[in-house]
């Protein structure tokens, strides 16, 4: 088995709840969400979710995730 395609998605999912807050007066309304799916040649595709928090929380997630599966 191969793995033939790699994608990832982005979602804007809005909080019902309203603002999202955490310490150091960060917060956040709307998650920004990557949604990444991985196909295989036999037909078999799979899919993850990574940390919908974005750069508020660490760098390296969301927008850093889809520039580095682009690459």
């Amino acid at each position: 088995m191969k793995i033939t395609r790699i994608t990832a998605h982005q979602i804007d999912l809005p909080l019902h709840e309203g603002t999202y807050s955490w310490s150091g007066g960060k917060s956040v309304d709307v998650f920004d969400c990557t949604v990444v799916a991985i196909e295989t040649d036999s037909g078999l595709v799979g899919h993850g979710e990574i940390t919908p928090l974005g750069p508020v929380y660490l760098p390296s997630f969301a927008a850093g995730a889809r520039t580095a599966i682009a690459e």
